[in-house]
């Protein structure tokens, strides 16, 4: 799958409708995700309800679509990339009150 920009707003508003005004670490999936657009990944760098991300990927392909958006861009909460859904899940929990800056 395609990310474009429209697709990434309406994630951004799911995110932020289900927090509720709170903030919460957030688990991307990213193994469909075949590429993003200049103006999605954009849309990704705005603040979100998301407290921390963790981006989970399976292939290559995910490990470089992540290393490229990690160092591109400035995130507005810390994000990692992971292959494995557990250490994902343990990074998530951990100091579940990171702010951001």
């Amino acid at each position: 799958m395609r990310i474009e920009s429209a697709d990434a707003h309406a994630a951004m508003a799911a995110v932020n409708a289900a927090a509720d005004g709170s903030e919460y670490p957030l688990l991307v999936d990213m193994s469909a995700t075949a590429s993003l657009s200049r103006q999605a990944r954009s849309v990704f760098t705005i603040p979100c309800a998301a407290s921390r991300i963790a981006l989970l990927g399976k292939s290559p392909v995910d490990r470089m679509l992540a290393n490229w958006s990690l160092g591109v861009r400035n995130l507005p909460s810390p994000t990692r990339f992971f292959t494995s859904n557990t250490e994902a899940i343990t990074w998530l929990l951990e100091n579940q009150t990171t702010t951001r800056t």
